[in-house]
């Protein structure tokens, strides 16, 4: 029971940074997390591995098991979308 309240709490905590980064497209270095069923030590190996990189580490979503390492991803460096440029005044 501990073992699934830290899982729903590291998820939680990595919500707000996932919001923040979803424009853009993910770098070609972002990767998945690796394979099996989650527990709080490989998730919070993979996390740290991932922060040190300059990444965030992201659940999948969409109907995916959260219980499984291969539906975290770790996303280095989103592309920036791109911006409208303002028209100066008088153009």
């Amino acid at each position: 029971m501990i073992r699934l309240l830290a899982i729903a709490a590291l998820v939680i905590g990595a919500a707000p940074l996932a919001g923040c980064a979803t424009d853009g497209e993910a770098n070609p270095g972002s990767y998945t997390l690796g394979r099996g069923v989650v527990n709080y030590d490989e998730l919070r190996r993979a996390r740290e591995q991932c922060v040190a990189s300059g990444g965030t580490v992201e659940f999948k979503g969409a109907g995916g098991d959260q219980y499984q390492m291969s539906n975290y991803v770790c996303v280095i460096g989103r592309k920036p979308a791109a911006a409208a440029q303002p028209k100066e005044a008088g153009q």
